[in-house]
């Protein structure tokens, strides 16, 4: 089974293609050669500063494109919950002490 995919992997390669679907990128000289990373504006090597300032980029980028509520939603939103949170409060409360009372009856007897 794995010499097959090796065998595949191995002709689409020769055929100039990239095994992951994508054509390899070539050099002038008609030579294939391996597709390049984008590092967008990072310089590659890594490194924890720059890989850290990279994040932060892209943290900023998509906050940018969030939708966010506007006051009277998060209010609304924010009213829903507490009750919610009262009210399964109250329940299980009501359970807790309902089944207290049910065991100490039969712990009595």
């Amino acid at each position: 089974m794995a010499t097959k995919s090796v065998k595949k992997i191995q002709r689409n390669t020769s055929a100039g293609k990239n095994p992951k679907g994508g054509k390899s990128a070539k050099t002038s000289k008609g030579q294939k050669n391996q597709p390049q990373k984008k590092t967008q504006g990072v310089e590659s090597g890594g490194g924890f500063i720059n890989t850290a300032v990279q994040f932060l980029r892209e943290v900023k980028t998509e906050l940018k494109k969030v939708t966010w509520p506007t006051k009277k939603q998060t209010v609304s939103s924010t009213i829903v919950v507490v009750t919610l949170v009262i009210i399964v409060a109250f329940y299980l409360g009501l359970v807790d002490l309902l089944l207290s009372h049910v065991v100490g009856y039969v712990m009595q007897g």
